[in-house]
């Protein structure tokens, strides 16, 4: 039997990137920064130590310390979803053992990310790990960059698990959504999108809400657009998506973590150090991005301030 699932887990969660230090540690102030800049905006729910956050480059007592700090900075304004992806499962248990401590609303589990394996082997370590981690779990789907697990392996590890209370799904395939709406019918779960180019989609199958990097960049676009789904106003809804399909299809060429701080640079913040080292091309790249984000940007705000 499930545990009742967490009424926060709803609406617009921002992924926040995790800013670096030159020696590739995390630069906690940068960090409080933007989640302060997010609050402002109207966000009330975070994920941290996602994909976005670039949680592959942090070691987990390193992870710990950020979302500590984070958590303690947040206090009772916002929900929290703390990323516990890792490859061994004794550093999975360690980081939730901390979400938990730190009042996380509900811990982000994804399939390994390095190996690739069998989904019932995946699933398997899911059934194994997800039981012992002191708080509601959501299953990251994101094929992409872990091992792929079936829809019907999903469903089933949230129907049988305790505290598996539903699933953000970040795999970019629509063909999901009904599979998940029915499941949702079937047994109380959230149903959380992170795929951008699906959000309206999803909200109209009977998703919960999003989570994701985007809104971490332009939090007034996905709180509008959710705004305007909840409250009927259809068209509105269409043609925000419409508006945030462009900058889906503008950022291609970048990785989901280098464009979210590309944009968060060009909206003049500091996000730290890049990941990645930027030769010349890459920087006429990020140049030419940001001087047509900060277009964009402008056509955004004024759709957002549209009563």
């Amino acid at each position: 039997m499930l545990k009742p699932v967490p009424p926060e887990l709803s609406g617009v969660f921002a992924a926040v990137p995790t800013p670096f230090r030159s020696d590739g540690s995390p630069d906690a102030e940068k960090f409080r920064h933007l989640l302060e800049f997010l609050l402002r905006k109207g966000i009330r729910g975070f994920c941290l130590g996602g994909v976005t956050g670039e949680y592959a480059a942090l070691g987990v007592e390193e992870r710990l310390s950020l979302f500590q700090d984070a958590a303690r900075h947040i206090a009772d304004r916002a929900a929290l979803v703390i990323g516990v992806g890792a490859e061994h499962c004794g550093q999975v248990q360690r980081l939730g053992q901390g979400a938990a401590e730190m009042g996380a609303t509900a811990a982000l589990l994804p399939p390994p990310f390095f190996f690739p394996h069998l989904s019932n082997d995946v699933l398997d370590f899911l059934l194994s790990v997800a039981p012992g981690l002191p708080l509601p779990v959501i299953f990251y789907n994101i094929p992409q960059f872990t091992s792929a697990v079936s829809m019907h392996d999903i469903v089933q590890f949230i129907g049988s698990v305790p505290n598996a209370v539903g699933i953000k799904d970040s795999s970019g395939e629509k063909e999901n959504l009904p599979l998940l709406r029915q499941a949702k019918a079937d047994m109380p779960m959230a149903i959380l999108i992170g795929s951008d180019d699906l959000f309206l989609d999803a909200l109209e199958s009977g998703a919960d809400g999003a989570i994701s990097g985007l809104a971490a960049a332009c939090p007034e676009l996905h709180l509008a657009l959710y705004h305007a789904f909840r409250t009927g106003q259809d068209e509105e809804a269409r043609r925000l998506q419409r508006l945030l399909d462009a900058l889906i299809a503008r950022i291609a060429e970048f990785t989901p973590p280098q464009a979210i701080k590309l944009a968060l640079e060009s909206r003049g913040f500091d996000v730290g150090s890049p990941s990645f080292p930027r030769g010349k091309r890459q920087m006429a790249r990020d140049d030419a991005f940001k001087a047509w984000f900060r277009e964009w940007m402008t056509k955004c705000e004024t759709a957002c301030a549209r009563p």
